[in-house]
């Protein structure tokens, strides 16, 4: 087995090793698998000279991912500055990807603060590798409002059309009062 040094940013980081453990193994997900081999290649230094200036200040983690031998003689065991980055926006994609998935679906049941510490915790992302506030702007960004699921509120809807339905039936509320219902909701 031989790995590959991936910098990459905390939340970055912690969610492929989530994902694909530690030292990362792509094989299980084979889309991000020919990604990651189209980013090797077999060193070279001719350019370098290029990217003195450039700063990975918010790649402050390493991810070590395992690569096959073959891969290694194949496609290479270095990655450039150009696939460093995108290979980590491609996963970062990914990784809000999941968290607003997650978070929609804690919504239904919790309020916006809680569902964001409940994904911190269920997923690991500790205040310093991805921050409360962080999370909540990527969050409010990416999901518009009417996208929202509020499980209460369809549950409310569902319950009253329901109940108003049976009381039309036993006479309590004539079917003009159950269509400006139905009219003032739909």
């Amino acid at each position: 087995m031989f790995l590959v040094e991936l910098p990459s940013k905390p939340y970055v980081a912690q969610y492929i090793t989530f994902n694909y453990g530690n030292p990362a193994n792509f094989s299980s997900n084979k889309f991000v698998q020919d990604r990651f081999r189209k980013c090797l290649i077999r060193p070279c230094n001719r350019h370098n000279s290029r990217y003195l200036q450039l700063s990975f200040s918010i790649h402050t983690h390493i991810v070590k991912v395992s690569i096959t031998q073959d891969d290694f003689y194949r496609y290479g065991w270095e990655l450039t500055t150009t696939d460093i980055i995108a290979f980590g926006k491609y996963m970062e994609g990914q990784a809000k990807f999941l968290l607003c998935n997650m978070i929609s679906f804690y919504m239904s049941f919790l309020n916006q603060k809680d569902a964001i510490l409940l994904f911190q915790k269920n997923f690991d992302f500790s205040e310093e590798i991805w921050p409360y506030e962080t999370i909540k702007k990527i969050y409010d960004r990416s999901v518009l409002a009417d996208g929202k699921i509020s499980y209460t509120r369809d549950v409310t809807l569902k319950l009253e059309k329901l109940i108003l339905s049976n009381l039309v039936s036993i006479g309590n509320i004539t079917p003009d009062g159950m269509l400006h219902y139905e009219s003032k909701y739909n």
